[in-house]
């Protein structure tokens, strides 16, 4: 069994086909993929903001192989949403992912033709699309122990507002996942810097912010803002280079 004996490598997502043959190496490639680094509605300059840029490409994306729109009537019901399709359901029983109102609620389910395991100790986590944004949907975020399932699992979208109908293009993301270490997360809290710092230490670090904005308010306009390129480049307010820096990249 995975995980009991033969384990997923480290640093690897193991995706396992559950749907036929007609799922070829190609078509999943085009409903399960590496986060993009260019959205659709960002300008140019966008790009030149490392933080967006690298969020951006964070995580795996689900998107569909047809377009199709979805409406909530505003009741708690499995029925109270309606699909709306251009192709035929013989048609539609072919192609990927599924969708339905399993739970009711308003809430679109996705339902995928393979399965994630991840290595020991790596959970899944459910996000929307990072910086694709589907007005009137919201991706509903679930943390899953996809080390230790031995099925698949669901994603999820919440509808906002009922009685509006919201469509999607084939390829648009409809949800996406990252990787995260078991209780990672859940080991940090927040400490305010009086209890774990002496006086001098914080005045050394409050003062770097004061400098940081006595560059920006002094940048000559006729010349090229470099102040703005510092956290791009990986150097702070001094000139220093961060002792580990992550750039965009692809």
């Amino acid at each position: 069994m995975i995980n009991s004996g033969v384990d997923v490598p480290e640093n690897v997502i193991a995706i396992f086909k559950t749907a036929d043959n007609s799922l070829t190496d190609d078509r999943l490639n085009s409903i399960l993929f590496k986060s993009p680094k260019r959205r659709d509605w960002f300008e140019p300059n966008f790009y030149r903001c490392l933080p967006l840029a690298i969020g951006n490409q964070y995580g795996f994306q689900i998107a569909c192989e047809f377009d199709f729109g979805v409406k909530w009537d505003g009741t708690n019901n499995t029925d109270a949403i309606t699909f709306y399709f251009n192709k035929e359901e013989e048609e539609l029983s072919t192609m990927f992912p599924m969708l339905s109102s399993h739970f009711g609620n308003g809430i679109l389910t996705i339902t995928v033709p393979f399965v994630i395991r991840t290595p020991p100790g790596v959970n899944i986590m459910t996000i929307n699309p990072p910086n694709s944004i589907v007005e009137n949907m919201t991706v509903m975020t679930g943390v899953v122990e996809t080390d230790n399932l031995r099925h698949n699992f669901t994603f999820n979208i919440r509808i906002q507002k009922p009685n509006e109908t919201t469509y999607y293009k084939a390829g648009t993301p409809l949800a996406a996942f990252i990787p995260i270490p078991r209780y990672f997360a859940d080991g940090f809290e927040l400490v305010m810097a009086e209890d774990i710092f002496d006086q001098e230490t914080i005045y050394e670090e409050m003062q770097s912010v004061k400098d940081f904005f006595i560059q920006r308010t002094d940048i000559d306009p006729n010349l090229p803002n470099e102040v703005n390129r510092q956290y791009f480049n990986g150097i702070d307010v001094y000139g220093n280079n961060f002792s580990d820096h992550q750039k965009a990249g692809r």
